[in-house]
């Protein structure tokens, strides 16, 4: 396998810098505007999920209605063309008072920025996946979770593709998802333990969301696991391949992108609990 080199990513520039007309409106949309509306909203009901152990559906409902969901897919493919900075301000925003929404949320939005980074600057045919995910509004869920460098389950080679059976752990957003963005592997007879990398519906044959997060924190988030039991597919929808357990550059990617985005959700938290501990040092609960 080829040694992996590092490269410098410009993650501020997640739709190529383009600016003005070329952004074909991107920039009439304050993103940071929305989320404020967003987490005022939901706030009660992050409260609501927390206790009864539910899944932040409404805060999802309106991450979709504000567009959020394509929003780091390039304007000219048909997103939102926001800033990456602009995104990871607004899931600290929506953190502050719903903390499982933002992360949830920060999950789908690392699949699609590294698959918009790929596209732009790497030449990586990631646009069909970017086109879906704004013309049908899809949300993606990631099994990084359970993966990694060694990923997790096993693939094997059947006519015209691979049979998945895994289970993938910390799913985040699954009971609202589309496609789970996951790999398995494979035991490459010439080339020995292979990840294979893919997407697969949730809701297609052989996938079932498994109720196993309960929790102390992060209740709302729907970050269950899901199993793949004789998962089908096809050898055209592995989207790349890589020797287990070994760093890929790949990961360089994913940690520069994911992270910023991850953290922001908890940097949220971390600011929407100061400022509720003040409220009530102050005296000013509501309750009184």
């Amino acid at each position: 396998m080829a040694t992996a080199t590092i490269t410098r990513i410009d993650t501020g520039k997640i739709d190529g810098g383009k600016t003005g007309t070329d952004r074909i409106g991107a920039d009439t949309i304050d993103w940071r505007a929305r989320a404020d509306r967003i987490a005022g909203e939901i706030a009660e009901a992050a409260a609501r999920h927390d206790a009864d152990d539910s899944f932040v559906s409404e805060g999802y409902q309106r991450l979709k209605e504000e567009g959020f969901f394509k929003a780091l897919v390039p304007a000219e493919l048909g997103g939102g063309g926001a800033e990456y900075a602009e995104i990871c301000g607004a899931i600290r925003r929506v953190a502050a008072s719903c903390g499982a929404t933002a992360l949830a949320f920060s999950m789908h939005s690392h699949l699609v920025a590294a698959a918009a980074w790929r596209w732009r600057h790497q030449n990586a045919p990631t646009d069909g996946l970017l086109k879906r995910v704004a013309a049908e509004d899809l949300i993606l869920v990631s099994s990084g979770g359970s993966d990694w460098l060694k990923s997790a389950g096993a693939a094997t080679k059947t006519e015209g593709g691979y049979l998945i059976n895994a289970r993938k752990i910390f799913s985040s957003g699954c009971p609202a998802g589309d496609l789970l963005v996951t790999s398995a592997v494979f035991d490459d007879p010439e080339g020995g333990p292979t990840v294979l990398h893919f997407a697969v519906p949730l809701k297609g044959e052989g996938m079932t969301i498994l109720d196993t997060w309960h929790v102390l924190g992060m209740r709302g988030s729907g970050s269950h696991d899901v199993e793949l039991k004789n998962v089908f597919v096809p050898d055209a929808a592995i989207s790349g391949r890589r020797e287990q357990g070994k760093w890929h550059m790949l990961f360089h990617i994913i940690s520069m992108i994911a992270f910023p985005l991850i953290y922001s959700a908890y940097l949220g938290v971390a600011e929407g609990a100061r400022a509720k501990a003040l409220q009530i040092a102050r005296g000013k609960t509501g309750d009184e």
